[in-house]
């Protein structure tokens, strides 16, 4: 079986993630782990490879060009701005996948056990498409399937994929109207997020790339949930979305690799902060493993901006994760 990790910029996170997964997936030295990369310097790369030998690396068609524009914003020649993303990278790797897999991502990592075989077993045995092993951003109950598993189903406004493409692409401003009118329900997206999560999950590959079908140079998630909504009419309500009652996986708030995103604090230079995170990692002045399974701790990171930069720097930091943490409060 594969685990798949998105990677971008960030080697100092993707230690962390694939050290979580040596540690809390049993039989990890059996799985296929690919890492599938989009700009990350090469000598991060062969240290990676070092600490993990069996670990294999895909490239996007980008990789070098973003390494160069990383080197040039680094060096103040001109800002970085690229906003291309590898899904044909991804798309190509899940569809030479094995038939059930976890695609994650480098700033993700597993805080409990996970037995990824048995768990596959159970996947295949209740139809189950999704198993969800970390966040649950819905507000409906979920029901008991086994004694570690759930399940939930979305509840739908009217199960039409047309309705939902034209609310999820806010078509002719509709879904703008209908939300000043109070007539969607609060959360009627999130009920959608039930069908779907890619950085904490274990998918079939078939579900997987029927929800992928639409490949842009970009993620598109609302039109990945209307082909979630769209697969669920297609098999007639008889998917099970399941979830483990107890999550296995965790995220950081401390930085992202979309660096064009995020304008939370002003000017504040995230391919900077990676870089000195980065650098520090390579000559092993930081512990990526630091308040493991918790997310790093403000206090390690702040004092490390203000050892090897400014205090300035650290501030505008804080301010920044702060704020991304308060955007994504609910997952």
């Amino acid at each position: 079986m594969n685990i798949l990790i998105k990677s971008y910029y960030r080697p100092y996170l993707l230690d962390r993630c694939l050290k979580s997964i040596y540690e809390k997936v049993n039989d990890a030295n059996d799985l296929e782990i690919i890492v599938l990369d989009d700009g990350t310097p090469q000598k991060y790369l062969d240290k990676i490879k070092e600490k993990y030998p069996n670990v294999e690396f895909k490239f996007s068609s980008y990789r070098n060009e973003k390494i160069e524009k990383l080197n040039r914003h680094l060096q103040g020649i001109e800002q970085y701005h690229d906003t291309r993303i590898p899904t044909d990278l991804w798309y190509n790797a899940i569809a030479e996948s094995s038939e059930i897999l976890i695609i994650t991502e480098d700033d993700v990592w597993f805080v409990d056990n996970f037995d990824m075989p048995f768990y596959a077993n159970e996947m295949e045995k209740y139809g189950s498409q999704i198993l969800k092993m970390g966040r649950d951003i819905t507000e409906t109950i979920n029901y008991s399937l086994t004694e570690t598993i759930a399940y939930h189903n979305p509840k739908y406004i009217i199960k039409s994929q047309k309705l939902y493409n034209i609310l999820l692409n806010n078509s002719f401003d509709i879904r703008n109207k209908l939300t000043k009118l109070n007539l969607l329900p609060k959360h009627w997206r999130n009920e959608l997020w039930k069908m779907y999560d890619i950085p904490m999950a274990m998918m079939r590959k078939d579900y997987l790339l029927y929800i992928w079908k639409d490949k842009y140079k970009r993620v598109v998630e609302d039109l990945q949930l209307a082909n979630a909504v769209g697969w669920d009419i297609k098999t007639k309500g008889t998917t099970k979305y399941t979830l483990l009652k107890n999550r296995v996986m965790e995220t950081s708030y401390c930085s992202s690799a979309s660096f064009n995103a995020f304008n939370i604090e002003e000017n504040f230079d995230l391919i900077k902060f990676n870089y000195i995170l980065n650098e520090l990692w390579y000559n092993d002045e930081f512990n990526s493993y630091e308040n493991h399974p918790n997310d790093f701790s403000i206090e390690y990171i702040y004092d490390i901006l203000k050892k090897n930069d400014s205090s300035s720097f650290a501030d505008k930091w804080k301010k920044w994760t702060e704020g991304f943490k308060e955007m994504h409060k609910e997952s």
